[in-house]
Formats: structure tokens, C-alpha cells, sequence
């Protein structure tokens, strides 16, 4: 076992890498391509004159302009002390920006024959908060997981490269997203579940299987009800935003919903299909004269319990993406055969089902798997 973690610590550095080299010419060609405007972090030494008055109608925000004295923390001209007028107050609260001394904030410079032109605040500074929940995040996970919760960050890192540099470039290109979703979901699934399996095992191979099959028919059944329900897939403002720049990239909309879906529901399906493994293998490890029906049983017993609180999950983590709509719904007081039809409506729900579809039959197909894979005993050396 230490050998294959070996190994597999070796893969994940050489992948590391490989995505670095591509960020950071990612990072190059996009710098190049917006030469003369750039983001930087900016700290708020005084704000000198604050002309601000309240929305009556909505608390927490402002109408007006403040004049602020800032100091340029990063890029080329850190350490510069300016004064600047903040006009991004029109009473937003998601967009405003209410400064205040001590804040850290980005300011979006514009430079001219390599001299700064013009400073305007941008947003809130948020990056230093997430990069504290991800450090706690890797500190809880290692410290209690210890090698399991090592394996499970490279595999949570993996995942996150491949989405990046691989699934979301090509989406951008042209490609499709449901076959580069399927292809995606398959690497993860394959790599996450052979790292935390504890290596490439009867165990790990038939979680692969069943959490696979569950993915495909959540992404079926999402995509033969979406056809048939006349879905968009445009279901927000980021959405309704691609309509305007698919004339000058070649991005297939319809099918983005689809791959939502698909990978949306991989975490806990694979979640589903590394228990149930997990707890077949378990019992015929403890009890190795249980007969194949008996462990079949035994794996559906946890999985009932298992999928109840999984498929709650998934409905959940979908109906807190939509709480918005929801509230705005009932606030127009909308007719029930309105909102159910409404293509928002819909897409929300076929996501959320279809998932939970997918994971259900998860369990089953997992158990049936698991007791081939035992009773089979397959090869020798692929134990």
C-alpha cells in the first residue's frame, strides 16, 4: 500500500505541475490580451468625506459618492498613496461598495505609456477570508482524516484542476458539455474513489461501477426530461449573460444545464457508492460465510438508511440555490400552474430529482456489484 500511495503522490505532484504551467500562461495570454487595465488589492487609510444617504426601502443601503485616501497593496504600483472618489453607490447591495478605514478593497487601475491614469473602486476584498476557510478546511480534514484525509484533499484537488483547466476550457470552446461533464465525472470518480478506496481493489472498482452508473442515469434522466419539458437552460442572470456572448464564442448553452447535473450529483453519489462498498466488503471480511443473498440484503439495509439522508442532501443543496426565486415567487403571490411551468421552476426541480434518481439506484446496483466482485474473487493480484 505505501508503494501505490507512493505512486500516486508522484502522479498528483507531475499533474500539479502540468496545471501550473498552464495557469500560468492562461494567466499571460489574458494579461496580454487586456493590456492597460489590471485589479489590485487596495487598503483604505481615510475616508475623508462620505456624502452617503440611506434607502428608505431597503436597510444596509446607500445613494451617494465618498472621497477616500487608499494605498496601493499589490501590483506595479504598490505602495502609492491616492486619493480617490468612491461613486459605486446606487443603492445595490450586491454591487456597492461602502468603504470604510482600515478596509481592504479591490480598485480596477487603468494605465497609459506605463504611467496610472485612473483608480475607481471595484469591489469588496473577500480572497483572504476563503483562503482561511481553506487552510482550516485542510488542517481539520488531514488532522482527522490523517492519510485517508490526506487522499481525499488530493483528490478534492484533482477534481478542481480537471474542472478548471480541462472541463470549463473546452465548455468555452465550443465543445460539448455533457460528453466533457461524462468524461470529467468519469476521471474523478475513478481517482477519488481508488485514493480513499485505498487503491485500485475489488472494494474501489465496484464503487467506480456503481457510482458511475448512478451519475449516467441522473444525467439520462436529466436530459430526456429536459427535452421533453422544452428547458432552456438558461436559469439566472450568468445565464441569460451567455445568450449575449455566444455570437463571439461558440458555447452550447442547452447542454451547460445538463452537465450542472452530472456533476452537481457526483459528490454524493460517489459519496453513496464508497458506503455501501465500503460495508459489503466490511461484513464479508467479519463474516466471510454470509451467502450472496445475505449481503446483498445487508448492503441495501444501509443503503435505505443512507439514502435517505443523501437524497435529502441533494433536493436541499438545489432548493437553497433557488430560495431566492422562491421568495420572489411568493411575493408576487403567483398562481401554482404558473410556477410550476415556469422554466426556472422546472430546471430546479428536474435537477434536484434526477439526482436523487441517480443516487437511489446507486445503492442497488453497488450491492450487486460488490457481491460478484466477492463471490467472482476475480484475479489474484486484483484484490
Amino acid at each position: 500500500m505505501k508503494n501505490k500511495q507512493i505512486y500516486i503522490l508522484i502522479i498528483f505532484i507531475v499533474v500539479v505541475l502540468f496545471s501550473l504551467f498552464y495557469f500560468v500562461n492562461y494567466i499571460r495570454d489574458n494579461q496580454a490580451n487586456n493590456t492597460g487595465i489590471d485589479y489590485v488589492r487596495a487598503k483604505v487609510l481615510e475616508v475623508i468625506d462620505s456624502r452617503l444617504t440611506e434607502e428608505r426601502d431597503i436597510p444596509g443601503a446607500y445613494v451617494g459618492s465618498q472621497e477616500l485616501k487608499i494605498e496601493i497593496l499589490s501590483g506595479r504600483f504598490k505602495g502609492q498613496k491616492l486619493i480617490i472618489n468612491n461613486f459605486r453607490l446606487h443603492g445595490d447591495l450586491v454591487y456597492d461598495v461602502v468603504a470604510k478605514e482600515g478596509m481592504e478593497i479591490v480598485v480596477v487601475i487603468e494605465e497609459r505609456e506605463g504611467k496610472l491614469h485612473s483608480v475607481g473602486v471595484d469591489m469588496y476584498s473577500r480572497d483572504k477570508v476563503l483562503y482561511i476557510l481553506i487552510f482550516l478546511f485542510i488542517i481539520i480534514l488531514i488532522g482527522i482524516g490523517r492519510i485517508k484525509g490526506l487522499m481525499a484533499l488530493i483528490s478534492l484537488v484533482i477534481t478542481g484542476l480537471l474542472i478548471a483547466f480541462f472541463m470549463l476550457p473546452l465548455m468555452f470552446k465550443g465543445y460539448s458539455p455533457i460528453l466533457l461533464a461524462i468524461i470529467t465525472a468519469s476521471i474523478v470518480i475513478f481517482t477519488s474513489l481508488t485514493l480513499i478506496g485505498g487503491g485500485f481493489n475489488r472494494k474501489s472498482f465496484s464503487a467506480i461501477i456503481g457510482t458511475s452508473a448512478g451519475v449516467i442515469i441522473a444525467g439520462t434522466i436529466s436530459f430526456i426530461s429536459g427535452k421533453m419539458a422544452h428547458l432552456t437552460g438558461i436559469t439566472g442572470e450568468a445565464s441569460e449573460q451567455l445568450i449575449y456572448i455566444v455570437s463571439d464564442f461558440p458555447i452550447n448553452i442547452r447542454g451547460i444545464m445538463f452537465a450542472g447535473i452530472i456533476i452537481s450529483s457526483l459528490g454524493a453519489v460517489m459519496d453513496v457508492g464508497m458506503s455501501i462498498a465500503s460495508v459489503v466488503f466490511e461484513i464479508h471480511k467479519k463474516a466471510p460465510g454470509l451467502s450472496k443473498t445475505e449481503l446483498f440484503k445487508s448492503g441495501m439495509n444501509v443503503g435505505k438508511d443512507i439514502m435517505g439522508t443523501m437524497a435529502n442532501t441533494l433536493i436541499l443543496a438545489f432548493t437553497g440555490a433557488s430560495l431566492s426565486i422562491m421568495i420572489l415567487l411568493m411575493a408576487y403571490n403567483m398562481p401554482y400552474f404558473r410556477a410550476i411551468n415556469l422554466n426556472v421552476v422546472s430546471t430546479e426541480i428536474i435537477q434536484g430529482l434526477s439526482g436523487s434518481i441517480g443516487l437511489v439506484l446507486t445503492v442497488p446496483i453497488t450491492s450487486l456489484i460488490c457481491i460478484l466482485f466477492i463471490e467472482d474473487g476475480m484475479r489474484k493480484d486484483f484484490k
